[in-house]
């Protein structure tokens, strides 16, 4: 058995893991795009040339070199040894699925239902090579103009997209309309071995584990994952107030740690993002709910809410708040997108017809739609959900609008009058990279130009302070995480997603913590 981190091993995010077996057999767990190593040399600017894309990126040792890549984009030759059977996508997150555009289409993708539908909704949104789900075509340009060596979007309409092979865990309740896209295979052509995708619960609906036999032993790869409610009592108040639907959510990473102890793996490769984190407080999804209601139900003014745009339990928390204070909330037309896309694959995240009535759609000042921008806002007309800044300025007392800091500028749309006194709920993750940092300076800037008083976040000369009341991480904590690996009993740990692999080592000595980025047995 081989095991070789390509990517992700000393940082957060950016997984890219290999596992072959003794017959050079083997699979890839993630291809994410690891935004430490891409910041040193691309930014919004500047960035890599679609036409050379894998020959640029080799050159900065940005990808793996491994025989996995589209025909249609030139590879290098590169090492061909290993066969790679399938690709696991353990979530919808950039940092781990951003790059799958490069990969061969006939490469199957493992993953669960959920996620097909928030990946499918990014690449309707906005087509970008490297992370495009449904590839489109590149060919040898045909002009003379246009240099020889470069690959540009075919011309051919019949010929624009590659469908691409998918393994997908979980009904699809649009699989007929989906085949247009994908060619669907099954979990067991993938693997000559057992092989088992278990949800578990991060903060991207979707999100999962696999646990997979290689040459007889379990290997298994957490993902990302946090706990849920812990109590009798917990689970009490989750059915009860997100009801059943999101009560099983929450429940699946329990249901993982089962599944896990029962086979007890050989290797468990295991993210460990919060491991050294001191001040970290344990904020859930039950606090964010009952800390922003009260702020909310406090009010009488516009209420602004920033969550990551994947986060559809975010924005269910903020949905059952606007029925509880009788607001609507607002979403751009992009949110929508989400909603509708999960509900379509996915008929358990369908929304309640008391919901829906609580939900408007804004009708943002763009003269550019992709199309499926444009079917979501046509959707919207049809549903009369559709409203415009006017009738937010009429009334502000009467919506929660989801805007974040891309969004920010839709502000302008309103008069001052029905911004001043408003609030804004900062109920994301704090900021972590330099950019992040001047990024959130300018929304204070913004905030504080039109009178807007910040909750989750605050700014003390100048600089951002978050609070993080109002945002529940996606992530185990170290306490958790040490419980549940002393319960599993691996015989080796691989930790990824982390920058303190020494914590492993401290609590299970070097024998045990593969610290290298290779390893065999």
């Amino acid at each position: 058995m081989l095991i070789k981190v390509l990517d992700g091993h000393e940082t957060i995010g950016g997984n890219k893991i290999l596992v072959a077996d003794k017959s050079n057999k083997g699979f890839l767990l993630d291809f994410g795009l690891n935004f430490t190593l891409w910041s040193l040399f691309f930014e919004e600017f500047v960035q890599p040339r679609t036409g050379r894309i894998l020959a640029d990126l080799s050159k900065l040792e940005l990808i793996p070199k491994l025989d996995i890549y589209r025909e249609d984009l030139n590879p290098p030759c590169f090492d061909d040894s290993i066969d790679v059977k399938f690709l696991f996508i353990s979530h919808a997150h950039a940092d781990h699925c951003g790059m799958i555009g490069l990969i061969k289409p006939d490469i199957p993708l493992l993953m669960t239902n959920e996620t097909l539908a928030i990946m499918k909704a990014n690449s309707d949104l906005k087509q970008d090579l490297i992370a495009e789900l449904y590839p489109r075509k590149r060919v040898k340009p045909s002009d003379p103009l246009i240099r020889s060596d470069l690959t540009e979007i075919t011309r051919s309409k019949s010929e624009k997209f590659q469908k691409r092979k998918v393994c997908i865990i979980g009904s699809l309740n649009t699989k007929d309309q989906l085949e247009e896209r994908f060619i669907f295979t099954d979990p067991s052509d993938l693997w000559d071995d057992r092989l088992i995708v278990q949800r578990a619960y991060h903060s991207v609906i979707g999100a999962a584990g696999l646990i997979v036999k290689v040459d007889g032993l379990w290997v298994a790869y957490t993902g990302d994952f946090r706990l849920g409610p812990r109590t009798k009592e917990e689970e009490s108040f989750w059915f009860e107030h997100f009801g059943p639907t999101r009560l099983e959510l929450a429940k699946r990473t329990s249901l993982f740690f089962d599944v896990l102890r029962d086979k007890k793996p050989l290797l468990l490769i295991t993210e460990g993002t919060r491991v050294a984190r001191k001040t970290d407080s344990e904020t859930t999804e039950k606090d964010v709910y009952e800390k922003a209601l009260e702020l909310v139900g406090k009010t009488n003014k516009l209420v602004i809410a920033d969550f990551p745009v994947r986060h559809l339990e975010r924005l269910l928390t903020f949905l059952l708040i606007a029925c509880k204070t009788e607001r609507y909330l607002v979403l751009m037309p992009k949110d929508y997108a989400y909603l509708i896309m999960m509900e379509q694959i996915e008929p358990a995240w369908k929304l309640s017809e008391e919901e829906r009535k609580q939900i408007k759609v804004y009708h943002v000042a763009k003269v550019q739609f992709s199309s499926f921008e444009e079917q979501v806002l046509k959707q919207a007309i049809e549903e009369g959900i559709l409203i415009g800044p006017d009738q937010i300025e009429s009334n502000p007392s009467k919506y929660i609008v989801c805007a974040g800091y891309w969004e920010i500028p839709m502000l302008l749309d309103l008069d001052p009058s029905a911004l001043e006194g408003s609030i804004y709920i900062h109920s994301t993750s704090e900021a972590y990279t330099e950019e992040q940092l001047i990024d959130t300076k300018r929304l204070g800037n913004w905030l504080k130009k039109f009178f807007i008083q910040p909750f989750g976040i605050r700014f003390e000369d100048g600089e951002a302070v978050f609070t993080k009341e109002f945002h529940a991480s996606g992530h185990i904590s170290a306490e958790d995480l040490e419980e549940f690996i002393n319960s599993l009993e691996p015989d080796y740990i691989l930790p990824v997603h982390t920058e303190e692999k020494e914590w492993f080592v401290e609590r299970w000595g070097k024998e045990k913590i593969i610290l290298k980025n290779m390893w065999y047995t």
